[in-house]
């Protein structure tokens, strides 16, 4: 069995509803449990210091002074911390990002699975991000309100002034908002499969989740993300191996059915599709 650390990872405090957001600051640490995962959209900022995340085993060096943004849903931790100094954390639902009507090719980046980071440091982003956390705190919703339409701006601002991506995506997408209504549905199936996709779930349980028929919620769901609702399942599960194979020393059967594959063989094939590689070469390498 996988120890808890890495099966109670689900850090549903970080998902907030609706339209709604959350802000943060805190001094970094190394993650108690090795990786959680978030149906939300993680924008970071760092003074002082450096983290080092490792994405389902792949490490990325979140440098300080840039603001960094990435989807939650791929299992993620701190690993290590170099210098003192302070982080601000945003959480943004998955469908409000898609409401504001960014760039396509940023949205797509970033709900493929790539985390992205500005290309140069901006003075003013250490004043906005400290204002911005000590502000949250006020619950007068002309507030939230104000705060909100500042952090779109400036996620505005990033998507046109051009991005490194220091995580490459996972594979491509192809996103098309449909407004208010649609991006509801879309943004509970996201949260639904990523609490669930270690179960044994179906697009038929996906589309039951958020009450519409499977044949609707498969066309909704490619229309608007870009890839099919079973692709979208293999390919977090797939993230969640990945991190399983450069973490632990769990049998690769064990892996592939705590991960929510049904079968070694489906496995293989969606691992070796995805990465071009077998899982015991994709261990090995991770571990060099």
């Amino acid at each position: 069995m996988i120890d808890d650390q890495y099966l109670e990872y689900v850090d549903a405090h970080l998902v907030p509803d609706g339209t709604e957001f959350m802000v943060e600051t805190h001094v970094p640490k190394k993650f108690r449990a090795a990786y959680h995962h978030h149906a939300s959209v993680e924008v970071n900022y760092l003074y002082g210091c450096e983290l080092e995340y490792s994405f389902s085993g792949t490490k990325v060096r979140l440098p300080r002074n840039k603001m960094t943004v990435f989807w939650g849903a791929v299992p993620h931790g701190v690993t290590d911390v170099a210098g003192d100094g302070m982080i601000v954390n945003i959480y943004i639902s998955l469908a409000q990002l898609l409401k504001w009507g960014l760039p396509r090719s940023f949205i797509e980046d970033i709900i493929s699975g790539a985390a992205v980071s500005a290309n140069e440091a901006n003075p003013s982003d250490f004043t906005s991000f400290t204002k911005w956390a000590q502000e949250y705190a006020r619950s007068n919703i002309a507030w939230r309100r104000l705060l909100l339409g500042e952090i779109e701006m400036r996620l505005r601002r990033l998507a046109l002034e051009g991005y490194q991506v220091i995580l490459p995506a996972a594979d491509s997408a192809s996103i098309c908002a449909n407004g208010r209504s649609s991006m509801h549905y879309i943004d509970r199936m996201l949260r639904f499969i990523a609490d669930n996709y270690t179960s044994p779930i179906t697009v038929a349980d996906v589309a039951d989740h958020v009450g519409l028929s499977p044949s609707y919620s498969m066309l909704l769901f490619r229309r608007t993300v870009g890839v099919p609702i079973k692709k979208h399942i293999t390919r977090i599960r797939l993230s969640h191996a990945q991190m399983l194979l450069a973490n632990t020393d769990l049998k690769i059967l064990s892996i592939a059915m705590d991960s929510g594959f049904n079968s070694l063989s489906s496995f293989y094939e969606a691992f070796c599709s995805l990465a071009n590689k077998t899982p015991a070469a994709f261990r090995l390498e991770s571990r060099q």
